[in-house]
């Protein structure tokens, strides 16, 4: 259930990227900013310390009326940013389903198998890791895009790693440890599940035994002796 959480809050955090040192117009990237199809330009602008370089394309996203993205991303970074939304939603529903089977423990050999073999938590610690890939990989596209920009010539530009990425870390470390658990954990043997149910099957159709007593019709309560023999 951790692991679910801080996927869910990664995926709505805007704190993916802080950026300092270049032209982009905010300080964090994050992937809500990019649920939304929005509008991409490309101004060329010349280099601000080197009249004489070649002009540079600048990039800007507008996801929504009320925010625009100048400077910050290109589109292969959006294309990566959206990639990784969609296999983080994919780690969120792989998580459920593993975090349901063991919760739920089904008999069937497919989700029996699945169960046992953690075979849905180790499917998340996949999608995690390649998230994180990812990330890394458009944090350098993003250094380039702000490399290009900066305002001037010796100005240090930095992209860092902020909040929702170290989310998707403690994610998979705890689906990572989730598959341990599962997979040391010691089943019962084929041999042990069918003498189990054997068992509860002869305790169902096992009836109770009951011993009967016979009681006196009636019980006599005065002081009368009994009657003379004859």
């Amino acid at each position: 259930m951790f692991a679910i959480a801080a996927l869910a809050v990664s995926l709505s955090d805007y704190r993916w990227f802080w950026l300092n040192g270049g032209l982009c117009n905010s300080k964090y990237i994050g992937l809500s900013m990019f649920f939304a199809v929005g509008k991409l330009f490309v101004v060329r602008a010349p280099v601000p310390w080197d009249p004489s370089a070649s002009m540079n394309d600048i990039y800007q996203f507008k996801p929504n009326d009320y925010m625009e993205l100048i400077g910050c991303v290109d589109t292969r970074s959006i294309l990566i940013l959206r990639l990784m939304i969609t296999l983080i939603c994919l780690a969120i529903l792989s998580s459920t389903i593993g975090f349901l089977l063991d919760a739920l423990g089904p008999m069937k050999f497919g989700l029996k198998f699945m169960r046992r073999h953690a075979f849905w938590h180790i499917l998340s610690v996949l999608l995690c890791t390649v998230v994180t890939g990812l990330c890394f990989w458009t944090s350098e596209i993003i250094y380039d895009i702000q490399d290009k920009t900066r305002s001037k010539i010796g100005k240090k530009v930095e992209v860092q790693f902020d909040v929702a990425y170290y989310l998707v870390v403690v994610s998979s470390g705890l689906s990572l440890l989730a598959t341990a658990f599962a997979l040391l954990r010691r089943y019962p043997t084929a041999e042990e599940e069918h003498l189990e149910r054997l068992m509860n099957d002869w305790s169902r159709r096992e009836e109770p035994l009951f011993i009967e007593r016979a009681l006196p019709a009636s019980i006599s309560t005065s002081d009368e002796p009994p009657p003379d023999y004859s």
